[in-house]
């Protein structure tokens, strides 16, 4: 069960995620092709539903065109 602290984190997470989509006009769909996944899944992720593991976030950070660094920056 996920802590609450770990609950806020994985929706800022999200909307850090979303935010950077959006600015970028890719859609969900663009991101998971480019990670190799599912929009549903990156959907999921941007809600703040998925604890997701560091390979993921990198594949994310680099279908976005950013660091993950630069992704982590919130």
């Amino acid at each position: 069960m996920q802590s609450q602290s770990d609950k806020i984190f994985l929706k800022k997470l999200g909307l850090r995620i979303r935010a950077i989509r959006t600015e970028k006009k890719l859609s969900q769909l663009d991101v998971g092709v480019a990670m190799d996944n599912y929009a549903e899944q990156v959907g999921r992720i941007e809600r703040g539903l998925l604890d997701v593991r560091l390979s993921t976030l990198n594949k994310i950070a680099k279908a976005l065109d950013i660091t993950l660094a630069e992704l982590l920056d919130f």
